[in-house]
């Protein structure tokens, strides 16, 4: 009976309060990274809400902005490798949840010059094609004139989170199996499932709740487990999930699903995360995860492969890690509270 608003939205408020508005390159640490260290200033600054990063090849990085949530300012920028941004699609609808979060735009993928863009407010997926984009030269797009496709209904439809009221919050995504896109629901505590040929939806996986182990309990008995970042190395997949209020340390877990199995079947590969918000492999087939961070320490950048490996911390408010494929050793994290972007060298 979480909201996807509360469950996950209202993480990013309290952290706020807490922290104040704080063919490629590989990676040639062999069973690494071991850690990492920021390089230089920000990569880029001033964003409004962000929360997706996608690769857009030499050393440019596609980021999704939530915006204002008082106008419809939500965006999509490029940012080039020289730290200069250009707006790509404008004008999404960003609104003010009942926490006082900007929320719409979330996460994004590029593939073959086409953007696939999940919106946490509309429940859209808008697939783009900007193979033509010349950053300072081509005008943006209008997020009006997109066509989009529509998540939310088929997945409330689906009704995977029953008894909790009918919810959805497309949040994440990744290619998998036969090319098929694989859309964590942070709403529906899902994986969706859209064919690659006929575009049809299906609910791949569910996440069960977890025991709530407040004593004396605060909250309901049981707290959500809302998946946050996906990834797929051929063979499985893997998610990452936050738990829901009261938002107890140490319950988030990833999730490995082996896709060759019907039904698909979430089983617990790592435990003992807080508040995960991303996952992304090393090119050494490691895990990164980032976590957004509750206490006065704040958030982290760790090892996917153990929860008690720390690879940066404090991070502040970190939503997404991404692997440079223009620049080796190279990862760019997102911090949602102060709106930018760094640089980190793996070490």
């Amino acid at each position: 009976m979480i909201t996807k608003q509360f469950r996950f939205r209202s993480l990013l408020v309290i952290s706020g309060l807490l922290f104040g508005t704080i063919g490629c390159m590989q990676d040639h640490r062999i069973g690494g990274p071991q850690a990492f260290a920021p390089v230089g200033a920000p990569f880029a600054t001033d964003l409004k809400s962000p929360i997706g990063l996608a690769d857009a090849a030499h050393g440019n990085t596609w980021v999704t902005e939530a915006g204002s949530g008082k106008e419809n300012d939500g965006q999509v920028t490029l940012i080039t490798a020289s730290g200069k941004k250009y707006p790509v699609i404008t004008g999404f609808v960003s609104k003010m949840s009942p926490e006082n979060s900007p929320e719409g735009l979330n996460h994004l993928l590029y593939s073959d010059g086409k953007l696939y863009i999940l919106h946490g407010v509309d429940d859209m997926l808008y697939i783009v094609d900007v193979s033509q984009f010349v950053p300072g030269v081509t005008k943006p797009i209008q997020a009006s004139s997109l066509a989009g496709e529509d998540i939310g209904t088929f997945v409330k439809n689906a009704y995977p989170n029953a008894p909790d009221a009918k919810d959805s919050n497309p949040y994440n995504l990744t290619f998998g199996t036969d090319g098929d896109l694989f859309i964590v629901d942070a709403g529906a505590n899902a994986v969706v499932r859209r064919a690659k040929n006929s575009k049809a939806l299906s609910i791949y996986a569910v996440f069960p709740d977890v025991a709530n182990p407040t004593s004396p309990m605060v909250g309901p008995p049981t707290i959500d487990a809302v998946p946050t970042g996906i990834v797929y190395d051929g063979s499985s997949f893997y998610v990452t999930t936050l738990v829901g209020f009261p938002f107890p340390g140490g319950l988030s877990k990833i999730y490995q699903i082996d896709a060759s199995k019907t039904p698909a079947e979430p089983k617990v590969y790592k435990s003992g995360f807080s508040a995960l918000t991303d996952i992304v492999f090393a090119p050494s087939g490691k895990l990164v995860v980032t976590e957004f961070g509750f206490s006065a320490a704040g958030g982290r950048i760790a090892s996917g492969e153990d929860a008690g490996q720390s690879l940066l911390a404090p991070a502040i408010t970190p939503v997404d890690i991404m692997l440079s494929s223009a620049l080796a050793d190279t990862y760019y994290v997102l911090y949602y509270g102060p709106g930018l972007i760094m640089k980190l060298a793996a070490q």
